[in-house]
């Protein structure tokens, strides 16, 4: 990763731009190409940018590069909008944990599921979602509900019924660590279709996953990378 790239990156991490800078003064040319590219990566998120111009550092990025920032992080990737960008917290209320972008695209889960985006577009507005407790019980049933916005930006409802099965032990890497974990698969079903959601515990963690958010969405892949 050069300078320039690990600037980026700590920019990011600390949610404030402002921070390589003072706010007050004119930006320095290196702080403009910071900004700059917080930007584009920001665009990729928010699905405003080409998917031929998309090229992504973090998979590049090492493991020592994002624990030398001693914060939570998260990896986000949204196939549908060809995105891969890390983000950090942002606000933390009981077990729900918001995770944010430099431009505030956020991200809100409950001990790793999903409850709500902003800033991408097709928004999950809100959601009725099991708990980790919830997803952990085989064979067993419960309801899911999302609140999510239309093409015409108005609210639209939909409910599942859904079951658990697990899947079996895997083995993950996540940044050039190894993690052992038990793969689940929640399965909801509705009289229009299903969906199905996928999850990968480390003990009580969800360490990966993989999330349905929204018809014009899709489904959004997340992986912890640093707790």
């Amino acid at each position: 990763m050069n300078s320039l790239t690990r600037l980026v990156v700590v920019c990011a991490a600390s949610m404030a731009l402002a921070a390589c800078g003072n706010e007050k003064s004119e930006p320095s040319p290196m702080v403009s190409a910071i900004s700059g590219l917080a930007r584009t990566t920001m665009a990729r998120v928010s699905g405003k940018a080409s998917p031929a111009t998309q090229t992504s550092g973090v998979a590049r990025t090492s493991r020592a590069d994002l624990e030398a920032y001693g914060i939570s992080i998260l990896r986000v990737v949204i196939a549908s909008r060809a995105a891969d960008a890390l983000v950090t917290v942002t606000d933390t209320k009981g077990d729900v944990v918001t995770w944010s972008t430099t431009d505030g695209t956020t991200f809100a889960l409950r001990d790793g599921v999903l409850i709500q985006t902003r800033g991408i577009g097709p928004d999950l507005m809100s959601a009725a979602a099991p708990s980790v407790v919830d997803l952990r019980v085989v064979d067993g049933m419960h309801k899911r509900t999302y609140f999510f916005l239309g093409e015409d930006d108005q609210s639209n409802r939909r409910s599942y019924d859904c079951t658990m099965s697990r899947v079996g032990a895997e083995t993950i890497e996540i940044f050039e660590r190894q993690h052992r974990t038990i793969h689940l698969k929640e399965t909801c079903v509705r009289a229009e279709g299903k969906i199905t959601n996928d999850f990968w515990l480390e003990g009580s963690v969800i360490r990966k996953s993989r999330q349905w958010t929204s018809p014009g969405t899709g489904y959004i892949e997340f992986e912890l990378a640093v707790d």
